[in-house]
Parts: C-alpha cells; sequence; structure tokens
C-alpha cells in the first residue's frame, strides 16, 4: 500500500514537472516571438522609404529622359537612374512582403529559413548597387545636371571624355568584386554582418531569439526520451 502510494506520488511529481517545463517553453516562444517580432518591424521603415524614394526617381529619371532625349547622354543617364530605381522598388516590395508574411506559429526551423531569405535579399540591395557601379559617369552626369544645371562633357571637352571611360573601367572592376563578395556563402561573414548593421541586424537578432526557443525545444525533448 506505501509502494503504491510513492508511485502515485512520483508519478503526479511527473506529471506536475511535465506541465511545468511545457508552460515555460509556452511562455519563452512568446516573450521571445514577440521580441523577434519587434526587432523585424523594425526593419520596415528602410525598405518602405526606399520604396518611396525610388519611386519618384524612377519617375524623375525618365521625365529627365524625355526632356534631354536630344543629347543622348542625358537621355541614357536619366534611363540608367529609372531602371536602377525600378530595381530598388521591386526589391522594397520583395522585403516588406517577406517581412509582413512570416507565420510565427511555423515551426522555429521554417522560421529561421524565412527568415535567412529575409538577410538574402537586402544583400541584393548592395548587388543592385554593385551592377550600377560601371554606369557611374552617367549618374555623375545626371547629378550635376539636375543639382547645378551643368553639362560635364560640354565643359569638359575630350578630356571629361577619357576620364569618363577611365573611371568607368575602374568601375567595372570595383563592381565585379562586389559581386563576387556578395555570394550567399559570405552570407554570416563578420564583414558582411558590419555592413548590414542598422539594416538586416536586426534579422540575426530576431534569429539569436529563435536559436533559444530551438535549444529549450531540443533540451525539453531530449529530457523526455
Amino acid at each position: 500500500m506505501e509502494n503504491l502510494n510513492i508511485q502515485e506520488i512520483w508519478k503526479q511529481n511527473e506529471t506536475l514537472l511535465m506541465n511545468t517545463r511545457k508552460l515555460n517553453e509556452t511562455l519563452l516562444r512568446e516573450v521571445k516571438l514577440d521580441k523577434a517580432k519587434s526587432s523585424l518591424r523594425s526593419m520596415l521603415f528602410l525598405p518602405v522609404s526606399t520604396l518611396i524614394l525610388y519611386i519618384i526617381m524612377a519617375s524623375y529619371g525618365l521625365n529627365f529622359a524625355f526632356v534631354n532625349r536630344e543629347v543622348w547622354y542625358f537621355a541614357f543617364s536619366g534611363v540608367i537612374i529609372s531602371v536602377f530605381s525600378v530595381m530598388l522598388v521591386v526589391a522594397s516590395v520583395r522585403q516588406i512582403k517577406q517581412i509582413l508574411s512570416l507565420d510565427y506559429n511555423a515551426p522555429i526551423l521554417q522560421l529561421q529559413k524565412d527568415i535567412s531569405r529575409i538577410k538574402v535579399s537586402i544583400v541584393y540591395n548592395f548587388k543592385i548597387v554593385a551592377w550600377l557601379l560601371p554606369f557611374g559617369s552617367f549618374v555623375g552626369l545626371f547629378f550635376f545636371k539636375v543639382l547645378f544645371d551643368v553639362d560635364l562633357v560640354a565643359l569638359g571637352g575630350y578630356n571629361i571624355i577619357l576620364s569618363f571611360c577611365i573611371t568607368t573601367l575602374v568601375l567595372e572592376v570595383l563592381s565585379l568584386l562586389m559581386l563576387r563578395a556578395l555570394q550567399p556563402k559570405n552570407i554570416n561573414k563578420k564583414w558582411l554582418n558590419w555592413l548590414l548593421k542598422g539594416n538586416g541586424s536586426q534579422v540575426d537578432e530576431a534569429l539569436g531569439f529563435f536559436n533559444e526557443i530551438k535549444a529549450f525545444e531540443q533540451e525539453f525533448e531530449d529530457s523526455n526520451l
């Protein structure tokens, strides 16, 4: 009889311990998920502001190209500004969609994969900048004309054209080096994480919260084996 009572008490204690651990797991998940949500939502400011800015830039670039259509290098520079602005608009829309569509009720492993994709999409913005670099001379022509109403080609003549050619070659090499560095295999490199500080570092912060949940869940599963 006494043995039965001890066994019953033991079972009750095990049940209580199990329920306590489940409660702790639930509470930990809720707290860490709230922190992850807050961290990721703070990322929305940049893609939203980028979206607005580059919609304006794309429209202005097209208008600039049309107004200056008789001067080929101005027309081309306006088209370049528009094309790359549209690319950044599309990238911003994708990032906003990725952040807002996250399912926080999904398994932690799935959440980690989804959030990692956000980081990859942010790196894609730097790739767009790298692709733009060889056209840097035309971007310079565009801004000098817009801000100061100065035609650098007419002002500098042959020398400015020669300098543009040299600049384009240098920027092309730099562009290729950047594109080579901005590969998925380097996504967790320290230099890239430093580059993403303030926009992308929130992803690593959120992943840290999910890792804590995953570690607790794994510990819970191991204790039940």
